[in-house]
């Protein structure tokens, strides 16, 4: 039996970290692919600073300690480690780096004072970079990477432009998870150009999550009333309209069979990527 390689992509996996919806749903739709036997799933998240190395049992990776990233001009020195989410054996790699993700507090977005943190977005533009570019030093090629909100939304764009003209990455295949729309989502322009991709546009703001929608082999809308948003907007509805898109219907206090469900629809749509 084949398996069907992923690799999922996200700013927040409870109990590690949880400021909305997306934390749950990272940790419930993995564990229930992961039981599956033809899916091989491993998730990456950031390393923030107040995660406890000692409690979640955090451990190196020699080929993944080290790594220097070359990003917005600068060689910026990276390491993963190693975890399992806990009460199972759904591996997790946490990205580190002192400047960018240590500094974060348990809002992750915002400062205590409530002001969005400064350069939030080029972080998590790292982060996607960080990601895609260590797959190499674990010798490991996943066949879709899936990512999710604003965060991740680079990946899609990032992996056509900069890496599947490498016979190593060529054949991955993206799937973009929205579950949330608000303000972050609105990122500077210069994000790209960080990861050496120049957009072409003089706007002071672009949508990352359009961005997302026009270059992922799929995407998945989480809850009908998100899906209600995203048609009131006319870029996005008209995106969602030409690509391959399907609609859960979950939420934090959904049961377990929704959950089971929901993440059924998700591995089926996988397996025909």
């Amino acid at each position: 039996m084949q398996q069907t390689k992923i690799y999922f992509l996200t700013s927040e996996v409870a109990p590690f970290s949880n400021t909305y919806d997306l934390s749950i749903f990272s940790q419930k739709v993995c564990k229930i692919l992961h039981d599956y036997e033809d899916i091989e799933i491993r998730l990456a998240q950031p390393k923030y600073g107040y995660i406890s190395e000692r409690k979640y049992i955090l451990r190196e990776v020699i080929r993944l300690k080290d790594m220097m990233i070359d990003f917005n001009q600068v060689e910026e020195l990276v390491n993963m480690k190693s975890a399992f989410i806990p009460h199972s054996r759904v591996q997790i790699y946490f990205t580190e780096s002192d400047s960018h993700f240590k500094p974060l507090s348990e809002l992750i977005y915002k400062s205590k004072n409530g002001r969005v943190v400064s350069n939030i977005d080029l972080r998590f533009a790292l982060f996607s970079q960080i990601c895609i570019e260590s797959l190499k030093s674990l010798f490991w090629v996943p066949d879709v990477l899936v990512c999710n909100d604003w965060q991740t939304a680079f990946v899609p764009l990032l992996l056509k432009e900069k890496f599947q003209s490498d016979e190593f990455y060529k054949k991955i295949k993206t799937v973009f998870i929205l579950h949330s729309l608000n303000d972050l989502r609105n990122i500077n322009p210069s994000c790209y150009s960080s990861l050496g991709i120049e957009l072409g546009t003089k706007a002071k703001s672009i949508d990352n999550i359009e961005l997302a929608f026009k270059h992922s082999d799929l995407i998945v809308i989480t809850n009908k009333k998100l899906l209600s948003e995203v048609k009131r907007r006319a870029t996005l509805s008209k995106l969602i309209n030409k690509n391959n898109c399907i609609t859960l219907d979950i939420g934090p206090k959904s049961e377990k069979d929704e959950w089971k469900e929901a993440s059924e629809a998700i591995y089926s749509k996988l397996k025909k990527l």
